[in-house]
């Protein structure tokens, strides 16, 4: 789905959850979860699975016959906890506060809010890059109980992920692991999204 689609649903609903004169300095879609390097994990022995079942296929390979489908399933079996426990999110920093707002898994739109913080009270860590195409941070946090909340952003999010860290350290809220942020491109409203009259 398109990015200003995005901003311009969640925006609407921030707005709602907003204090009067506060203003969206940066969001970003995320995943809240564990890491999609899991998913890859799994995928290998379903790959290895396929090419044994195509071996035992196609050649004479003398493997047992249960060792395909069970290397080709069961990771598929151990990955549906995964993507259940996966949720995406709408996360914004305006000048006073940080926002999480749940988005449906279908469509991405706008469900409930699930938190907001005062910006002083914001703890983020960026996350190693162990996947190319991803970025992680953890949040701990109002709103996040126990070792607080993994966001993964992916591909064309990620530069807005680089824009939240930066409204986030000028808002005052501690950043660890980021080298020195740059502000933010555009401050203010998220792309497609009109202030409510």
């Amino acid at each position: 789905m398109r990015r200003q689609i995005v901003k311009r649903r969640a925006g609407a609903a921030l707005y709602e959850v907003m204090e009067p004169g506060d203003q969206i300095m940066a969001g970003t879609l995320a995943m809240t979860g564990p890491s999609a390097l899991w998913e890859l994990l799994l995928a290998l022995p379903a790959l290895a699975g396929g090419v044994a079942g195509a071996a035992n296929l196609f050649g004479d390979l003398s493997l047992p016959l249960l060792i395909s489908p069970v290397l080709v399933f069961v990771p598929f079996l151990l990955a549906w906890p995964l993507q259940l426990s996966r949720r995406p999110v709408f996360v914004a920093v305006t000048q006073r506060q940080f926002i999480c707002y749940g988005l449906s898994r279908f469509g991405n739109e706008p469900s409930r809010l699930l938190f907001s913080a005062p910006l002083e009270a914001v703890r983020t860590t960026v996350l190693g890059r162990r996947m190319p195409n991803w970025r992680a941070v953890r949040y701990r946090g109002p709103g996040a109980e126990g070792r607080g909340l993994r966001f993964n952003v992916k591909g064309r999010w990620r530069r807005d992920l680089t824009d939240v860290l930066a409204a986030l350290q000028a808002g005052g809220a501690a950043v660890h692991g980021a080298p020195s942020v740059r502000p933010a491109r555009d401050p203010g409203l998220p792309v497609g999204t009109d202030a409510p009259a």
